[in-house]
């Protein structure tokens, strides 16, 4: 065994030093990773040069476009991966021994079915003495719900930034969609096919068209996601939805001609005046580590 081989048999990587030199990785760069991790860039800085020193190379350089991993970075970059993902599932399994109960959770109907199914299905299944209760809803009203005790925690979106206190709040990018290669005609009024009244996305897409003085119609509304997806892939309309909740089926449309930019809406993840059950809190981490929300403020 090589002098070298023998060195490397001793070193043990610290978790915190991976996961820092991780979301340092995904995120592109120092100012970011101190963000989310709730600590100074100086903090990161050190943390990444203990790293590199302790593994005796450079991890990252330099470009245009902040941080860029090096081929030793990049090759760290998937272990840390496997590493994380294992600590991680170790330690849910190893709490859940401990967390029971009922958790009462709302969400936004597309989260509900694009975005966090698999995430609450691997809570429910490291949990297995904790269960499940999921109400969907419009944001107003899982607010509401909240406010009233009917749920632990919720997500939900605002048109502005929240004035509520938050466990995490973050912004979400809209986009157009219809049914992929259907024709428009600009001379005509764009066909709407929106939640009823009080829906942020029913906002955001009659303030945007309003804005640049395009007409529209609404030509179907209903409470049901499945029904408005099932009117949007039969070419009937558009709609908008999280860029993130767009189904295979639909086609996004990027602003320009008939269709104006939307602005983006503010989503937060908000608990209860009670206090959260021990199966409650840890479904809150669950979340906001097997969902990366685009933009935390």
């Amino acid at each position: 065994m090589s002098e070298a081989t023998r060195r490397a048999a001793t070193l043990n990587i610290d978790m915190d030093l991976l996961r820092t030199f991780q979301t340092v990785a995904e995120l592109n760069g120092v100012t970011r990773a101190a963000e989310r991790l709730g600590r100074s860039q100086p903090a990161i800085s050190l943390q990444l040069q203990r790293l590199e020193g302790l593994l005796g190379t450079a991890l990252f350089h330099r470009n245009r476009q902040g941080l860029a991993l090096t081929e030793a970075g990049q090759l760290l970059h998937g272990y840390a991966e496997r590493i994380l993902g294992l600590n991680d599932e170790a330690i849910i399994r190893l709490v859940a021994r401990k967390t029971v109960g009922t958790v009462r959770v709302g969400l936004p109907n597309d989260y509900a079915v694009s975005v966090l199914p698999e995430s609450l299905g691997r809570f429910a299944e490291a949990h297995l003495d904790a269960s499940l209760t999921v109400g969907c809803a419009l944001s107003t009203e899982l607010l509401a719900g909240l406010d009233a005790g009917a749920y632990d925690l919720v997500i939900a979106m605002t048109a502005e930034p929240p004035t509520r206190p938050a466990i995490r709040v973050w912004r979400e990018a809209l986009v157009w969609v219809g049914k992929p290669g259907t024709a428009r005609d600009p001379q005509e009024p764009v066909p709407l096919i929106v939640y009823p009244e009080g829906c942020i996305y029913r906002e955001r897409m009659v303030r945007a068209l309003n804005g640049v003085g395009r007409a529209w119609r609404m030509i179907y509304t209903s409470p049901s996601l499945s029904s408005l997806m099932a009117a949007a892939k039969s070419g009937l309309g558009l709609t908008v939805l999280s860029r993130r909740t767009v189904p295979p089926e639909l086609a996004q449309l990027a602003p320009g001609g008939e269709l104006p930019a939307l602005e983006n809406v503010w989503v937060g993840l908000y608990r209860g005046t009670q206090s959260l059950s021990p199966a409650a809190e840890r479904l809150a981490d669950f979340i906001l580590k097997s969902y990366e929300p685009e933009a935390a403020l």
